[in-house]
């Protein structure tokens, strides 16, 4: 995976305007901190204001991408009456440098995806080729990506929601050399309504993978964008 695409990076930052334009309502920005040194752990942000209430709002979140978990007490929220949501995450990222920075993060990565437009649909399969597996084999190989999610509602009008990546290898004749799930089916998450892959990336190695994840949160405050990350470590 250290070969790709040139013209994949041309969008990484096209991505960014394009996702917070289209949407009129609270949409997130998303922060890209990094990769620690050794690629083990992938640390983002989020910021905003809430919709209705003005309310600027700030995250931050560590994750340890073998287990695809958050790093223990190194997840960081705030709240502001005033102000912007940047401000609000510049005040956090601050507060919170100590730990943030003994990871020494770096924002090189490969980029492997990136979302160009609304119009692809949230389940629409996702293919790359994979460079490093093609040559170790002497044959093309490619990622197949799916997101499969599903919805049930509770109590009346109160959804919730849950989804998996369903990661493949295959070779040009479709033989499935390598499968994994992604994520975690099982946990639902409530009001939320729907999910997209937004990029797709690893750190410099090409040993961690890192799904960057739109979702889409409905409730009585209005609608809301927000990020999540799936991880896996190759």
């Amino acid at each position: 995976m250290k070969r790709i695409v040139a013209s994949l990076a041309l969008f990484l930052c096209a991505s960014l305007l394009t996702t917070q334009t289209v949407f009129a309502g609270d949409a997130a920005v998303f922060s890209d901190i990094g990769f620690s040194s050794d690629g083990k752990v992938y640390v983002f942000g989020q910021y905003g204001k809430l919709d209705k209430t003005y309310e600027a709002w700030a995250e931050i979140y560590t994750v340890d991408v073998a287990g695809n978990v958050f790093v223990k007490n190194e997840v960081y929220k705030t709240k502001n009456k005033s102000g912007s949501g940047k401000n609000a995450y510049d005040r956090l990222l601050k507060s919170n440098s100590a730990k943030i920075d003994k990871y020494n993060c770096s924002k090189k990565q490969i980029p492997l995806y990136v979302r160009e437009s609304n119009s692809k649909a949230p389940d629409e399969e996702i293919v790359f080729k994979d460079f490093d597996g093609s040559e170790e084999l002497g044959k093309d190989v490619y990622y197949n990506i799916k997101l499969v999610s599903q919805k049930s509602w509770d109590k009346g009008s109160t959804v919730q929601s849950s989804f998996y990546i369903n990661l493949e290898k295959k070779d040009s004749e479709g033989n499935v050399l390598y499968t994994r799930k992604v994520g975690t089916p099982d946990y639902w998450r409530k009001n939320i309504t729907s999910y997209r892959i937004d990029r797709i990336f690893t750190d410099p190695a090409g040993k961690s993978l890192v799904f960057i994840v739109e979702k889409t949160l409905k409730d009585d405050k209005g609608t809301s964008i927000r990020y999540m990350v799936e991880t896996i470590r190759l």
